[in-house]
């Protein structure tokens, strides 16, 4: 008989993600041949190397997720045509927490990585990607799979924080929206139409994608006002909001993860936590004449402030199932998760990565999912709007002009 083995329970912030049966999905649109016994045998190494990504969760008796490790091998990676107009499968954390979806094309193909959110966040999972194929690059050169052994299960943010010596704080960042709370008469707030599904389905999106020149026309521009990239793109995201939503005396409150990989000591690894981030909390008063440059470097001095009071590094310590959907009295959230510029990952003679995607599975919430995803790779910065809300090709469309239109009007810095 096969069986499971139960290895712990999920913390509080992993049962979060758990509860809404939250998967995110990597696409890379591949040129080129990709064999696929070569990307089978790299996705078994991948599940004997993490093993808690090959297991699946279960309740216990209390109504708490656990992770079980199986006894016997994960299923395999899913084969699809490109074409195929069929219903695509999706992944299930009752089967497996990690799944690999390759829809195969003449010219191209297009490679899915799916990872549960409790087990892995963004960095955790595009090192995962990386690891997938240097280990399919090796095989198909003829180099191979050294042995491997399995990694310890990945630690939570609970546990990281935990050792080393970081607790709650009496702030963890939504005083910075108390101006705003109960202090205007609101539209309907689309953040909390809910569905009614059992099962993750995948939230729709539209994405702008810039081009090379205009991403690092947009690098150098940032390098010349001394600001990053991610809070001007956070800037175009709130003007953009403030926009389309044309209610001009509303401010809008942003969120958004914090990697704490970079800023705690002893520093943790890509794969030893699953989600070790904390979340980063700003109140955008948008008038008319706001600058996107100015907008764009008060976020940074709010992140710069909450950072060196430690109250983003805790933040999540705060966050429970409570937290779902939009706070009570406040103007629809706005959310951006942005990955940064991500390495390339390592391939074969003959095979090519065109594009990065992200997807967004999210089961029957109390919240409608309402979120934008950010990320550069090779050199392309891609912005998507996941929501099912209307017209999200509006809202990058809006996104895209703000940042084409930067480089013309603060060229000047740079020269």
């Amino acid at each position: 008989m096969f069986g499971s083995s139960p290895i712990r329970h999920l913390s509080p912030s992993e049962e979060f993600f758990a509860q809404a049966e939250n998967f995110i999905g990597i696409t890379l649109t591949l040129r080129g041949p990709v064999d696929v016994g070569a990307m089978s045998e790299a996705f078994e190494t991948l599940c004997q190397v993490y093993p808690a990504l090959a297991g699946h969760l279960e309740r216990d008796a209390d109504g708490r997720h656990q992770i079980m490790v199986d006894d016997y091998e994960h299923p395999g990676m899913w084969l699809e045509k490109i074409d195929d107009t069929a219903a695509r499968r999706l992944p299930a954390q009752s089967r497996a927490l990690v799944e690999l979806r390759l829809r195969q094309g003449d010219e191209r193909s297009e490679l899915t990585l799916y990872t549960h959110h409790a087990l892995a966040d963004a960095h955790h999972q595009f090192a995962l990607l990386e690891k997938l194929f240097g280990w399919y690059t090796d095989i198909v050169t003829g180099a191979g799979v050294p042995p491997v052994k399995a990694e310890p299960i990945p630690e939570s943010l609970e546990a990281v924080l935990s050792e080393r010596g970081i607790g709650k704080l009496a702030r963890f960042g939504l005083e910075r929206y108390l101006p705003a709370m109960f202090a205007y008469e609101l539209p309907a707030s689309k953040r909390n139409a809910g569905r009614i599904d059992p099962r993750p389905v995948l939230v729709p999106s539209a994405s702008c994608r810039l081009s090379r020149p205009e991403t690092q026309s947009l690098l150098d521009i940032c390098a010349a006002h001394r600001i990053s990239l991610n809070s001007l793109v956070a800037g175009a995201i709130l003007l953009a909001e403030w926009t389309i939503r044309d209610a001009p005396h509303l401010p809008i409150p942003y969120m958004y993860p914090v990697d704490l990989r970079f800023f705690l000591t002893p520093p943790v690894g890509p794969t030893q936590a699953t989600n070790p981030v904390g979340m980063a909390m700003y109140l955008a008063e948008i008038h008319p004449n706001t600058d996107i440059m100015e907008l764009a470097r008060d976020i940074v001095d709010a992140f710069r402030t909450d950072l060196a009071d430690g109250v983003i590094q805790q933040s999540f310590l705060h966050f429970g199932l409570q937290y779902q959907g939009n706070p009570p009295g406040l103007p629809d959230v706005v959310m951006t998760t942005d990955g940064g510029e991500l390495p390339p990952v390592r391939t074969p003679p003959g095979l090519t990565v065109e594009e990065y995607d992200v997807e967004v599975l999210f089961a029957s919430t109390s919240a409608g999912v309402d979120m934008y995803s950010a990320a550069t790779y090779d050199g392309r910065l891609v912005i998507t709007y996941h929501s099912h809300g209307p017209e999200p090709d509006s809202y990058v469309r809006e996104i895209h002009e703000l940042l084409a239109a930067i480089p013309s009007r603060y060229a000047w810095a740079t020269e």
